[in-house]
């Protein structure tokens, strides 16, 4: 996130005028970056991991680097990654773990169910890498998960499709605006 904020206020300085101000945060926001890519870069395992120079686990975050502009989503060094991410956190079907706690220890007890977000983070990089017809069919797919007023859970039990966590879930209709958005914009 601090590589994005430092994009971020080079595109506001730009926007602006304020070519100074815009040259450092670009610095930064591009040095950041590439750190990022070069240290979470697993060449072993042929993708991104969840912590920089620790090789092997990945977190479904990683899904969200190419919507916050820090790796194209068809970069293959991504493509790599959503591979991973969905073999690693695949909980059947459409639906994604956000992290296996046996490899990220939390500290919180009970169960995960799939976090929502994260699956509407593969949708949206699937769109992104031009795999636009899967990307709508697990989009819809997910629609349909909604209950019978259109209000989606935080998490989803992958096994019954109970409900789980918070609900609603306003990240969960974030996830579901934006793939909706992202989705039309490639089509």
């Amino acid at each position: 996130m601090c590589q994005v904020a430092a994009d971020r206020m080079a595109r506001i300085a730009g926007a602006t005028g304020r070519t100074t101000e815009e040259a450092r945060w670009r610095d930064l926001a591009d040095t950041i970056r590439a750190q990022l890519l070069d240290q979470a870069w697993d060449s072993s395992a042929g993708h991104l991991t969840e912590h920089l120079g620790q090789p092997g686990t990945v977190d479904a975050s990683l899904l969200a680097l190419p919507l916050r502009r820090v790796i194209d989503a068809g970069d293959p060094r991504m493509t790599a990654t959503v591979d991973a991410v969905v073999e690693r956190l695949g909980a059947g079907g459409d639906l994604l773990y956000r992290y296996l706690p046996a490899e990220s220890p939390d500290g919180l007890r009970g169960e995960e169910g799939a976090f929502l977000l994260c699956s509407f983070w593969w949708v949206d990089n699937l769109a992104s890498s031009g795999r636009v017809e899967e990307a709508r069919e697990r989009f819809e797919r997910l629609c349909a998960r909604a209950n019978h007023v259109g209000l989606l859970p935080e998490q989803i039990d992958p096994a019954s499709g109970e409900f789980l966590g918070n609900f609603p879930q306003a990240f969960s209709h974030i996830g579901l605006i934006s793939s909706a958005v992202n989705l039309t914009r490639v089509r």
